[in-house]
């Protein structure tokens, strides 16, 4: 008799000591070498408010601080650089390098590199986790984040500033298309909903923490530094990693993936059966992006994936980055808007184990538009604390139901996708979400063209894929695939299963699950 990988976990413990450790040592990579390099930016690269330098100056007279989007922000653009100064209690790249004025897009394009490396790694880290494993791949991005954030803490250029955060993202986009596929293909299908999205708490606790350590440590090298620190132990990951037991399998190296299964049984005090292995029925070793769009199933399942990871990091990042203006403490603001994210992933997992992972994306986008359409039409008077609180409330509702959705579409794709393809999807998917993440800023910038703008064209992206959601089919309860075979054959199956169902419980009427 052969077992397949999901039936070995099941005897050898799917959800047990390995399985934790597992999820807490990459929960100490995504605190340390992914939360902390992405989002760190919010405080070494922010911009404070300036003010006139006392004294017999008839070129700058302005008598209070001037901020961000006050319409007299470039009146400084036009006067001698010692007739103003910033006003902060930190420092940061913009006050370093004086990125203002004619270099303020300096600004953005260190932020643009970052996400182009991410991009540009995610591709190209899917296709080489496919082709030569998870591990090494993995372990080149960790390798590449340690080095890059250590350059970027003592450059005297700009330039070497920004070249790092391109290689900091490039690290970072062969971690995440490895990652998380990898603490998914060790967990047997009962529990993976609850491992896999529990690796989202460690990365509030980095919010959270990031949140603490800027508001402690106000100088943007030192802090930088400290980001340094606390990743460099990463470097020794490389000897406790597993390779993808089914990727072994797909290469035909059944014996290095028994070894990996029995240091799994011996840490879970199991015993590892001796029946042999499913080799999966196929000549499909390496994915590559064409074979996504192989047949209509896929090239489907493949579009529709692209559209909801864009709209759920383009709504993350917007209402992140809005929420940042809202008036309050800088950090105060950020670690608050983090901690509604506690009880998003509570809900995603249960959310995703109780109705499914398709019910629970679609229901986390369509909250999300209907409080961003609803912090739309609060007036925009700063004056009122009512509007305020109304408009935290709402901008807090759409990140709390976005974030469901986010820890969803992560687990969704891992089981929709065959294993030869998984790396594939996920990071093209994940890529196609930078772009999401690349133009929420820019969605958030047209507020100065219309207050109604961004949250509205959030709303109706929300809206949009949600619809599109529905096309796509639920896997909750259902063994990994392995084949393209297995896709048409699995998607059949389910068809016809809910074609007798359906007729069983009511022959009369015709019910559409989802």
């Amino acid at each position: 008799m052969s077992l397949t990988v999901d039936d070995v976990l099941e005897q050898i413990g799917g959800y047990e000591k390995y399985q934790i450790l597992l999820l807490f040592m990459f929960g100490y990579v995504a605190i340390t070498l992914d939360s902390f390099p992405t989002m760190i930016v919010t405080f070494i690269t922010a911009e404070p408010d300036w003010v006139c330098v006392q004294g017999n100056n008839s070129m700058c007279n302005f008598t209070q601080a001037i901020t961000l989007t006050s319409d007299d922000y470039m009146a400084r653009c036009d006067m001698p650089r010692e007739d103003w100064t910033y006003v902060a209690d930190f420092t940061s790249t913009v006050t370093e390098f004086d990125l203002v004025c004619e270099n303020s897009y300096l600004q953005s394009v260190a932020q643009s590199c970052y996400w182009a490396g991410v991009m540009v790694g995610l591709i190209i880290g899917g296709y080489l986790a496919d082709r030569f494993g998870r591990k090494i791949v993995f372990y080149t991005g960790v390798v590449g984040i340690v080095i890059a954030t250590w350059v970027m803490v003592f450059p005297k250029y700009f330039a070497v500033f920004i070249a790092g955060r391109l290689f900091n993202g490039l690290g970072s986009g062969f971690m995440n298309a490895t990652y998380y596929v990898i603490v998914a293909e060790y967990t047997s299908k009962r529990h993976r909903a609850k491992l896999c999205i529990s690796l989202f708490y460690f990365w509030i606790i980095a919010l959270l923490l990031l949140a603490l350590l800027a508001y402690l440590i106000r100088d943007w090298r030192y802090l930088l530094l400290c980001s340094a620190i606390l990743g460099t132990p990463g470097l020794a990951l490389w000897w406790f990693t597993p390779e993808s037991v089914r990727w072994l399998l797909l290469q035909g190296q059944e014996d290095k993936a028994r070894q990996e299964l029995n240091k799994v049984a011996k840490i879970n005090k199991k015993t590892m059966p001796k029946d042999d292995l499913v080799m999966p029925e196929s000549t499909e070793t390496h994915g590559n992006l064409l074979h996504l769009f192989q047949n209509k199933k896929l090239a489907k399942s493949t579009l529709i994936n692209w559209d909801i990871w864009i709209t759920v990091a383009l709504v993350y990042y917007g209402v992140s980055y809005g929420s940042v203006d809202l008036g309050w403490d800088r950090y105060l603001t950020f670690a608050l808007t983090s901690l509604v994210e506690i009880p998003a992933v509570y809900l995603a997992v249960f959310s995703a184990e109780r109705f499914g992972r398709k019910k629970s994306t679609i229901v986390g986008l369509l909250v999300s538009c209907v409080a961003s359409i609803v912090a739309i039409s609060i007036p925009e008077d700063r004056s009122n604390t009512g509007f305020i609180a109304g408009r935290i409330a709402m901008a807090a509702l759409a990140k709390l139901f976005i974030n469901i959705s986010f820890a969803c579409i992560y687990l969704w794709i891992v089981e929709i996708f065959p294993t030869f393809l998984r790396s594939m999807a996920l990071s093209t998917a994940s890529a196609s979400g930078r772009l999401g993440s690349f133009t929420a800023s820019y969605v958030i910038w047209l507020i100065r063209i219309h207050p109604l703008l961004p949250f509205g064209i959030m709303g109706l992206m929300c809206l949009k894929s949600a619809c599109l959601a529905f096309l796509l089919p639920e896997t909750q309860g259902q063994d990994t695939l392995e084949t393209i075979g297995d896709v048409n054959s699995v998607q059949t199956t389910r068809n016809t299963e809910n074609d007798v169902h359906n007729e069983v419980d009511n022959p009369q009427k015709s019910d559409t699950k989802f």
